[in-house]
């Protein structure tokens, strides 16, 4: 009688343990992170095949004024253009994976009410905003470039075709494309990575 006593006490601990242990409360910011990591994803395969054909558009592209200038022209800008897709892609499974990891990061541990702002959405969007602007600036930097190293047919390449009173001017407009569009993509990663982490940061405070 006496061990089924124990037995009883004992159960009934251990149900009043698990009760004392249960949280019923439910963490919306880390469902909104888990969220907004799923976005990320499928805006990134959204974009990807309209990065494709516009990175295929920069590797093909002819200068309309004068067609011996090409994007190989431009110093190193073929290079980076054709691992744009790679970034990009890399870039928006990245933002997803951590998004997701800071969701169940913060649904696993204590509860707390969401601080999204205005400010954090905005660097979130910039992210893709500054890509897509990327690809819509740079075939009429190309061209705006192209035109100014065909003022004078000769020596387009050295940029010996320009005025000779712009000293230096040449070489830096051959790697001015490639200047714009590594700052453009380097925006879009400062952007993103402070977005996601003032995101998750403010969730958890």
């Amino acid at each position: 009688m006496k061990y089924f006593k124990i037995w009883g006490e004992r159960l009934v601990a251990t149900g009043k343990a698990m009760r004392e242990d249960e949280r019923g409360e439910v963490n919306i910011s880390g469902i909104l992170l888990m969220g907004i990591g799923m976005v990320f994803l499928a805006v990134g395969f959204i974009m990807f095949p309209i990065v494709t054909d516009s990175t295929d558009a920069l590797l093909d592209w002819i200068c309309t004024a004068n067609t011996s200038i090409t994007d190989a022209t431009f110093t190193g800008f073929s290079s980076v253009v054709g691992i744009t897709p790679l970034l990009v892609l890399v870039g928006f499974l990245a933002a997803g994976v951590f998004a997701m990891y800071l969701g169940v990061k913060i649904s696993k541990g204590a509860a707390g009410g969401t601080s999204l702002n205005l400010g954090t959405m905005i660097l979130l969007a910039l992210s893709m905003v500054f890509i897509a602007i990327a690809l819509i600036i740079l075939p009429v930097a190309l061209e705006a470039i192209c035109s100014v190293l065909s003022n004078n047919s000769g020596g387009v390449n050295t940029g010996q075709g320009l005025n000779a009173t712009y000293v230096g001017l040449g070489p830096i407009l051959l790697v001015t494309p490639l200047l714009v569009l590594i700052s453009f993509i380097g925006g879009a990663i400062v952007s993103g990575f402070f977005g996601i982490k003032k995101l998750g940061a403010g969730s958890m405070g």
